[in-house]
């Protein structure tokens, strides 16, 4: 009977572990490290430079959003003197995306609603994930580069951004 008792404990606990891993994905992540490999040489590089900035957010309704920038970017004087030269180049050293996610293990996979580059169909979708603490990695799959279109897996390391304690909960 106690036999019986505990593992209908231990079957009913189960389903309710699996949301608490989407629940640690909740709220803003700061890029730590964003490296790439090339799929036809296994070359890696840092496409976006060594210290690139960048955010991702995960709401509790399924929405994300992110945003990565290059660690050299064109510092216009202002925007009234923004060269169209600048306006590329700005363009260029940039990623962004908003649209849904769905969590199934460590199998992360988006769908995009827009991109900078309206390039959704050709993006990684689906991201194999690994929490640990504050710290998230992830690794796409092999997908077209934003920045040049060579076919390649991007690995993100991410921390956990801090509410601020006045934030309003």
């Amino acid at each position: 009977m106690k036999t019986a008792i505990l593992t209908s404990v231990l079957l009913l606990a189960i389903p309710l572990a699996a949301p608490a891993a989407e629940s640690d994905l909740y709220g803003t992540w700061k890029l730590v490290s964003l490296n790439s490999k090339l799929m036809d040489s296994g070359q890696v590089d840092q496409p976006r430079g060594k210290a690139p900035t960048g955010y991702v957010s995960f709401t509790p309704d399924g929405r994300v959003t992110g945003i990565i920038v290059n660690d050299t970017r064109p510092k216009p004087e202002s925007v009234a003197k923004l060269t169209d030269q600048q306006r590329v180049d700005l363009f260029k050293t940039m990623n962004a995306y908003a649209g849904t996610y769905k969590l199934e293990g460590n199998k992360l996979t988006y769908s995009y609603d827009v991109t900078h580059n309206q390039m959704s169909g050709q993006r990684a979708r689906v991201r194999e994930i690994k929490l640990e603490g504050r710290k998230l990695t992830m690794v796409n799959e092999a997908a077209p580069g934003v920045s040049d279109g060579k076919m390649r897996s991007t690995t993100t390391v991410w921390e956990k951004v801090q509410a601020p304690a006045d934030a309003k909960k």
